[in-house]
C-alpha cells in the first residue's frame, strides 16, 4: 500500500515538474531582448574532429555560408587522430578562415583538442559545434544577438535530423525533452544541463573557469563540467538561445547497439556531477521510473490498490505525452509523438538500465576508441 501511494505521489509531482517546465521554456521564448553594446563581436568557431569524413565538408559548408559578417568570423578544425580521410576533406576547402590543426602525441579527446584550438583562436567568443553538425544561416547572428545583450556564456539547441520511425523518434523526444528542460532551467535562474555541440563561451570567462582542467580524464564532459564551473562564477550570465535558428542539427544512432553505447558513454559523467538540482532531479526520475517497473507484477493483483497504481502510471503516461508533444513541436519533429506509446516503455526500461550501469566501471568503444 505505501509502495503504490508512493509512486502515485511521485507521479504526481512528475506531472507538476514537467508543466513548470514548459510554462518556463514558453516565458523565455517571449523574454525580449535588449543590446547593451553594438560592436559585433569576433567569433572563433571550434570544431573537433574524429573520423568524421562522410560529414564534414557539410559542416564546413554550413559554417561558411553563415548570414553573420565573414570578417568577424574565423573557424579552427582540430583533427583528433582521424583514420580516415577527414584531414583531406577539411584541406580541401580553400577558405582562408578555416584553420585545420592535429592533435599530436599523447593528446586525444574532445576536451584536447578544444584547448589546443583556443590557444591560438583570435575569437572574443568561442563557439563550440561538432564535426556532424549542421547550423542553419542565421545561426551565429542569433548567438551574437544574446552576446550583444551582454551575456558571455550561451546555451543552444542541438536537434535531431531524425526520421519517424521507433528508434529515431525514441531519440527525438529524449533529445527534445532534454532541449524543453535545458532552456527552461536556464529561464529559471538555475543551468543545469548543456550540449557542447552547440556552445558559446566568452574567451576571458573560460580563461578564468580553468577551462576543463578538473575533468580531462572523462571521455565525456566538456559541457556539463564548463556549465557547473560557470554557475559558481560571480561573472558568468548565462542565455539559451529559444529561437529555432540558433539550432544545429545532427543525426541520431542507426542502430539500437549504437544509440545504447552513446548513452552509455554520455551517462558515464553522470559520477562527476556536483550541482545538487542536477543530481536530484536525476535521481527522482531513475527512481521513480525503478519503482514503476518494480510495481508492474502488482497490476496483476487483486489487491485493492491496484487502481492507485494505475493512476500513478496514467498520471506519468498522459503528462510525458502532453510535454513531448510540445517539445516535439517546439524543437524536432511533430510526428515523433506518434510513438510515444512504445516509446513510454522503452523509456522507463532506457532510464533504469543506462542509469543503473552508469555507476559501474564499464568501458565502451568510440570512434574506434576505448572510452
Amino acid at each position: 500500500m505505501i509502495f503504490s501511494i508512493a509512486l502515485l505521489v511521485g507521479s504526481l509531482f512528475y506531472a507538476l515538474f514537467l508543466y513548470k517546465v514548459a510554462t518556463y521554456w514558453s516565458a523565455g521564448k517571449k523574454a525580449p531582448l535588449r543590446p547593451q553594446v553594438n560592436e559585433l563581436p569576433f567569433f572563433s568557431v571550434i570544431i573537433p574532429a574524429r573520423n568524421e569524413v562522410t560529414t564534414i565538408q557539410a559542416c564546413l559548408s554550413a559554417v561558411l555560408t553563415q548570414s553573420y559578417p565573414r570578417e568577424r568570423v574565423e573557424i579552427i578544425v582540430v583533427d583528433d587522430h582521424s583514420e580516415d580521410g577527414t584531414s583531406v576533406q577539411v584541406q580541401a576547402i580553400a577558405d582562408e578562415r578555416i584553420q585545420f590543426l592535429q592533435l599530436s602525441g599523447e593528446d586525444h579527446g574532445k576536451k584536447a583538442a578544444i584547448t589546443k584550438a583556443i590557444g591560438l583562436a583570435k575569437g572574443d567568443i568561442l563557439v563550440f559545434t561538432d564535426a556532424d553538425c549542421i547550423a542553419g544561416p542565421d545561426w551565429l547572428n542569433q548567438i551574437s544577438q544574446l552576446i550583444l545583450a551582454g551575456n558571455n556564456m550561451i546555451l543552444a539547441p542541438v536537434q535531431l535530423s531524425a526520421r519517424s520511425n521507433l528508434l529515431e523518434a525514441f531519440q527525438g523526444l529524449d533529445v527534445c525533452g532534454t532541449l524543453l528542460l535545458t532552456g527552461a532551467a536556464v529561464q529559471a535562474g538555475s543551468p543545469i544541463l548543456a550540449n557542447g555541440a552547440n556552445l558559446a563561451i566568452s574567451r576571458s570567462l573560460f580563461i578564468e573557469l580553468d577551462g576543463f582542467i578538473g575533468n580531462t580524464h572523462r571521455a565525456s564532459g566538456d559541457d556539463i563540467f564548463l556549465l557547473q564551473k560557470a554557475v559558481k562564477s560571480p561573472q558568468v550570465k548565462i542565455a539559451f538561445a529559444f529561437d529555432k535558428k540558433a539550432s544545429v542539427q545532427t543525426p541520431p544512432a542507426i542502430r539500437w547497439s549504437e544509440f545504447f553505447w552513446q548513452r552509455l558513454r554520455w551517462a558515464g559523467k553522470t559520477s562527476g556531477y556536483t550541482d545538487k538540482y542536477l543530481i536530484l532531479f536525476q535521481a527522482a526520475v531513475y527512481i521513480l521510473n525503478l519503482g514503476l517497473l518494480l510495481g508492474i507484477p502488482l497490476l496483476f493483483t487483486a489487491s485493492y490498490y491496484v487502481s492507485i497504481l494505475v493512476g500513478a502510471y496514467l498520471i506519468k503516461a498522459f503528462s510525458e505525452y502532453y510535454y513531448l508533444r510540445f517539445a516535439s513541436q517546439e524543437l524536432g519533429n511533430p510526428k515523433w509523438i506518434n510513438w510515444f506509446i512504445p516509446a513510454l516503455g522503452l523509456h522507463m526500461l532506457y532510464v533504469v538500465l543506462v542509469g543503473s550501469l552508469a555507476l559501474l566501471p564499464i568501458s565502451s568503444r568510440w570512434k574506434g576508441r576505448k572510452v
